[in-house]
């Protein structure tokens, strides 16, 4: 399990597995680099899998620090091991990650591919979609006063009835019960930079092949984000998941996995 320390001073924990062309995933808030267990499992026999545990989340260490400064540090990792010309994952809050990273070091990467992710994460007058401000900040004061249980009954909130009454997330709760929890200040302090972030622009300039992939039923990144990211982004790949929320990937990843291998070429189940 091995750590890195960058120049911000946090140390960052990594795992990689396999040989190939590079593949990087990142999670989202309030979770670990575990969370693509299933992807790293099988993406594996085909590349160079890395996966990260964000600032403040698994066995990562936490100093405030903005989200262009996380990325910089993100680089260094990458360039410490060799990774470069990659195809980049990233589930929500990773999405925004990775297209900062993007933003600031384009050469690194040559696919993207976004799951239930978004450039920008919170409402304002010229943009209707995503979170509301009030309920992100009122998020961020409950985490202050019931910490973990207000992680955990998120958590469960960002999958549908359907995918809550299946084997698959009976499992996931169990696997989540052993997870380390994500750093209570490393949390409020992503929500602020969801809050403000705006990454619109970037993902117009993008010049790489971008997929999206999508639960239809994710309420956070619903059907009408869906539709002005593909104003924003015409020539992107669009897949979707029926009875799916904010994870497909967990709850159904064999399917997942074969759809991302499509995008990517080579890969067969």
């Amino acid at each position: 399990m091995p750590h890195l320390e960058a120049q911000s001073g946090i140390q960052w924990h990594y795992d990689i597995e396999g040989e190939g062309d590079h593949l990087l995933f990142i999670h989202g808030w309030g979770v670990d680099k575990r969370i693509w267990r299933q992807q790293s499992k099988f993406f594996s026999q085909y590349y160079k899998v890395m996966t990260v545990d964000l600032p403040g989340h698994g066995k990562s260490s936490w100093e405030k620090v903005e989200l262009d400064v996380m990325v910089t540090d993100l680089k260094f990792l990458l360039e410490s091991r060799q990774f470069n010309d990659m195809a980049i994952v990233g589930s929500s809050l990773g999405g925004l990650v990775a297209l900062k990273l993007y933003e600031i070091f384009p050469e690194c990467i040559a696919r993207m591919i976004f799951v239930g992710s978004m450039p920008k994460f919170s409402k304002s007058e010229d943009y209707p979609h995503g979170l509301d401000v009030e309920k992100m900040r009122k998020l961020g004061s409950q985490l202050q006063s019931d910490y973990p249980s207000v992680v955990n009954v998120f958590f469960r909130s960002l999958f549908t009835r359907q995918e809550r009454q299946t084997r698959r997330f009976k499992w996931l709760q169990k696997f989540r019960q052993t997870d380390d929890v994500p750093m209570r200040q490393a949390l409020s302090d992503y929500l602020d930079i969801l809050e403000k972030e705006d990454l619109r622009e970037v993902l117009k300039k993008v010049r790489v092949p971008v997929q999206f992939i999508n639960g239809r039923e994710d309420e956070i990144c619903n059907k009408e984000t869906v539709a002005f990211l593909k104003e924003l982004s015409p020539g992107s790949r669009f897949d979707f998941f029926e009875q799916c929320g904010h994870f497909p990937f967990l709850s159904k990843p064999h399917e997942f996995n074969q759809v991302m291998a499509d995008f990517l070429g080579g890969a067969t189940l």
